[in-house]
């Protein structure tokens, strides 16, 4: 079985209908201001230490610039990391892999597949000195390892194609997989794919060979920006994760991809584990590869 992962060229047919819809009529709207709420992004892998990043929620009209996004990062919070034996404070290190860069880590904490991890942050508020507790759980499946990977070219672009995984899957066991890659010399850290996140229902027990493209930012350029490149090295990340950070990233990719497109919506709501907050707290069973675009 082979499947390609390609999102449709929907360039004309967008420009056409915002045509179309050419009349406008101004309304002037007012909407409530919500309370800000603490916003969580961590992960955990096997053999790798917890990285967390912590900020608060902005309104949804607000302008957000690479200045004022640092008024909405967090580096004040005592965060906890849990497993069923052990524990530990996570040190606040400075990242310039992210923006904000500023991500809390363990120290000696490394992720083991088949264990729970649970994260607490706590945040004072410095005039009240109330505490604002956020809590989450996640867990480490067991990691699945490709069968292979490689970079094929398209036969219409000489330079430029599709990176291509070949899985086995476990028909014993439900499974949930999300892909990242991270190019050598042009990405600071790991980027999802395309379509990242995918489940087994339909290729339960099989072999097949999955094509996918980069992570986009418009759908409309996707032709031109989204391929993957002949010189690349490419290093990529495969991840067995749980139903819970499944359904979060689904939703979360489903999203993103109406967002690229003007003419789209996604009326599903974002699935998170985290308790007293907004984000998610994911563990992956994860394995690399490297792959030589030729």
């Amino acid at each position: 079985m082979r499947l390609l992962f390609k999102i449709p060229d929907i360039a004309y047919t967008t420009v056409i209908l915002l045509l179309i819809m050419s009349c406008e009529k101004e309304l002037d709207l007012k909407f409530p201001e919500t309370p800000s709420k603490l916003v969580v992004e961590g992960w955990i892998e096997n053999g790798k230490k917890a990285e967390i990043i912590l900020s608060h929620s902005a309104p949804y009209f607000s302008s957000i610039d690479s200045n004022s996004i640092l008024q909405f990062a967090e580096s004040h919070a005592k965060v906890t990391l849990f497993s069923d034996t052990e524990n530990e404070i996570l040190t606040l290190r400075p990242n310039q892999s992210y923006f904000p860069p500023l991500v809390y880590t363990s120290v000696d904490m490394e992720g083991e597949w088949g264990k729970s991890y649970s994260v607490q942050v706590i945040l004072t508020n410095q005039y009240t000195g109330i505490k604002d507790t956020v809590t989450g759980t996640t867990t480490i499946p067991k990691p699945v390892e490709l069968d292979s990977v490689w970079y094929e070219s398209d036969t219409d672009l000489d330079t430029k194609g599709h990176l291509w995984i070949r899985l086995t899957d476990d028909p014993s066991v439900k499974n949930y997989y999300r892909l990242m890659y991270k190019r050598k010399g042009k990405d600071i850290r790991y980027v999802s794919t395309n379509i990242s996140v995918f489940s087994d229902v339909l290729i339960n027990g099989k072999t097949v060979d999955m094509g996918f493209l980069r992570g986009f930012s418009s759908l409309i350029d996707a032709k031109n920006e989204n391929y993957f490149e002949t010189g690349d090295t490419v290093s990529v990340r495969f991840c067995t994760i749980d139903k819970a950070q499944f359904e979060f990233w689904n939703v979360y990719q489903s999203k993103v991809m109406a967002s690229a497109n003007p003419l789209a919506t996604s009326n599903n709501q974002l699935k998170s584990n985290i308790r007293g907050g907004l984000g998610i707290w994911t563990g992956y069973g994860a394995t690399y590869y490297t792959v030589y675009a030729k």
